[in-house]
This record gives structure tokens, C-alpha cells and sequence, in this order.
């Protein structure tokens, strides 16, 4: 069963410090003391996770700038947004059920 569904909103924790060295984007976690380096699609997912985004929109516009299927694509996605949610950088705002 997947972790994400398409309306799942998602977006970066607010107090999450990063910024772009070279071709990788370098995140700092203060209270945590870490820091995480992405490049390539993580690069691009972390981008995308500046303003909320849902998971199909999200999905939609990596297809488009790689070449992936898509179903490749959301399974690859998947695990690193969990990667990112297990380490406190990401906030998940699940789709309303009626």
C-alpha cells in the first residue's frame, strides 16, 4: 500500500536552513544537528518542496523533467520522501476522506 496518496499535500518543514553549493543543495538541521546533501532528483524534489505541492503534482512534473516511467517514478519518490519524513524534514498534510 502506498505511504503518499495523489491529494497528499507536501511540503518542507518551515525551519529547515539550506542552501545551493555548487551543483548540490546542502540542508542543515540545527536541532537535530545534521546536514543532508542532494543532487540531481532529490535536488529537484526538494525544490519543488518550497511552496505545498500534492504528490500527483508532484509526480507529474519529475516525469517530465526526467526520463522515467511512471510508475518507476512514484515508487522512487516514495522512498525518499519517507527517507525525509523519518528524518524531520518534511510535512505531510494527508487528503481529506469524505
Amino acid at each position: 500500500m502506498p505511504s503518499f496518496r495523489p491529494e497528499d499535500t507536501l511540503c518542507r518543514v518551515p525551519d529547515m536552513i539550506s542552501t545551493e553549493l555548487d551543483q548540490e543543495t546542502v540542508l542543515m538541521n540545527v536541532d537535530a544537528g545534521a546536514y543532508y546533501g542532494l543532487a540531481g532528483p532529490a535536488q529537484s524534489i526538494w525544490r519543488a518542496l518550497e511552496a505545498p505541492i500534492t504528490f500527483a503534482t508532484l509526480l507529474e512534473r519529475l516525469t517530465q523533467l526526467y526520463d522515467v516511467a511512471p510508475d518507476t517514478c512514484a515508487a522512487e519518490v516514495e522512498r525518499f520522501l519517507l527517507d525525509l519524513r523519518k528524518e524531520g524534514l518534511l510535512r505531510v498534510n494527508p487528503a481529506q476522506t469524505a
